[in-house]
């Protein structure tokens, strides 16, 4: 495949507009998101407090998302992606007023950390569902998709690297500050989110297209209009299996990142730096997975990359179990994020391919719901499961379900040839 084609995506002037100010805002979230991490297991030592906070930051996406799907497809979509920019902006100013003046009150932080969640649960299905607008051409949408993955991800590794050294380093390098601030290393974290929110918001005003609702979808009432799109979902075969088999593996194959801290703090003996590198190598694992899908645009290769990722995952997690030499574990992480990206940007290129126009935010939705909604659930149940039971017991669960959802969809696999009409 040429570059040029893989690039496709880029001839748009919106497209190119969302890339850059997501280039923007990805660091930040990634920063922010680490930093939370490392400071509930710093200030508890507990990996069922940090999967208490996980849970807090996403468990509105279960039932907010769908709600925004509705909203997607009845109201203005431009004045939406530009309130939700504003509502991130000031979700993240929050959290660092939080670190410089209460940074040890665990309440306060889980409340932040909902309120963060929940604009959050509005503002992923907002996004996702307007790059098919964007990008315009129906045949550039899995190379957009696979873009997008590779610049979430690629962001997931520089930023959660770099946010454990801002973490670690704030003290020795502002010494004055650090007398004054309640905890200087995430306030620092959370100010540098609230900065590379600004640009983002300024790129969003430059986008130009028709954010005006499909015609006859405000006749609607919400809640025939949300009932009706889970009829819509249920009734093509590709869309049930994508949704069923993604909400699967986010609860119970990708919340093992809830014992990352445990692990870099209390099998490895490091500190935040470690932390960060270990997010780091899941998502190097993340951006080659992309790129693979992004590159290997053909629609016939995606049901295999839906069995294969999940087999990865799941034989990642095998592997954590024996906590091995670091290397090797690090090794690990690279695969599980490999797996993980592979079964998450194929999903989302499956969804998109096979949703009609009318039904998009709706779908779109239902996939972010089952995506990021159901996670926060897994955190929680592993966190328990880690302290009560063991990690062989919660990691073990978790590699489990991912082998079961492999051999399923191995077994149907026909409905992906047959697409929509099966």
């Amino acid at each position: 495949m040429k570059i040029p084609e893989a690039l496709s995506p880029f001839r748009s002037r919106n497209y190119r507009l969302f890339f850059a100010g997501r280039t923007f805002a990805l660091p930040g979230m990634w920063i922010s998101q680490t930093a939370i991490g490392w400071l509930v297991y710093d200030l508890t030592q507990s990996t069922l407090m940090s999967g208490t906070a996980m849970f807090l930051s996403q468990v509105s996406h279960l039932f907010v998302t769908p709600a925004a799907g509705v909203m997607f497809d009845r109201t203005d979509r431009f004045r939406m992606l530009v309130a939700v920019q504003f509502a991130m902006l000031a979700a993240s100013l929050a959290l660092a007023l939080y670190a410089v003046f209460n940074g040890e009150n665990l309440a306060v932080l889980f409340t932040l950390c909902f309120v963060r969640g929940l604009v959050g649960a509005v503002e992923i299905p907002t996004r996702q569902s307007l790059v098919s607008t964007f990008v315009g051409r129906r045949e550039d949408l899995p190379q957009a998709i696979g873009l997008n993955a590779t610049q979430f991800n690629f962001m997931r590794v520089v930023a959660p690297a770099a946010a454990g050294e801002i973490y670690a380093r704030a003290a020795s390098l502002f010494p004055a500050l650090a007398r004054n601030v309640a905890n200087l290393g995430a306030a620092a974290c959370f100010f540098a989110d609230v900065l590379l929110n600004v640009p983002s918001i300024l790129l969003v005003f430059a986008l130009k297209f028709d954010g005006r609702p499909p015609a006859g979808t405000r006749r609607e009432s919400p809640l025939r209009a949300f009932a009706e799109g889970v009829r819509y979902a249920a009734s093509v075969p590709v869309l049930r299996a994508v949704l069923v088999g993604i909400g699967l593996l986010s609860t119970f194959g990708f919340s093992y990142t809830v014992l990352l801290p445990m692990f870099a703090h209390g099998v490895y003996g490091g500190s935040a730096g470690l932390y960060g590198q270990m997010l780091t190598l899941t998502g190097a694992g993340a951006i080659v997975a992309a790129l693979t899908v992004s590159v290997l645009k053909r629609e016939r290769l995606l049901p295999r990359f839906l069995v294969v990722g999940n087999l990865l995952v799941g034989a990642s997690l095998v592997g954590m179990i024996f906590a091995p030499p670091l290397p090797c574990f690090l090794a690990l992480l690279f695969a599980a994020g490999f797996g993980s990206v592979l079964v998450g940007a194929s999903s989302n290129t499956l969804i998109q391919l096979n949703v009609d126009a009318a039904h998009c935010g709706r779908v779109v939705s239902l996939y972010t719901m089952m995506f990021t909604g159901t996670f926060p659930f897994g955190t929680l149940l592993l966190g328990f499961l880690d302290e009560r039971f063991g990690t062989g017991a919660s990691l073990g669960l978790g590699a489990g379900v991912c082998f079961a959802i492999a051999a399923t969809l191995f077994a149907k696999r026909r409905i992906f040839a047959d697409g929509k009409g099966a």
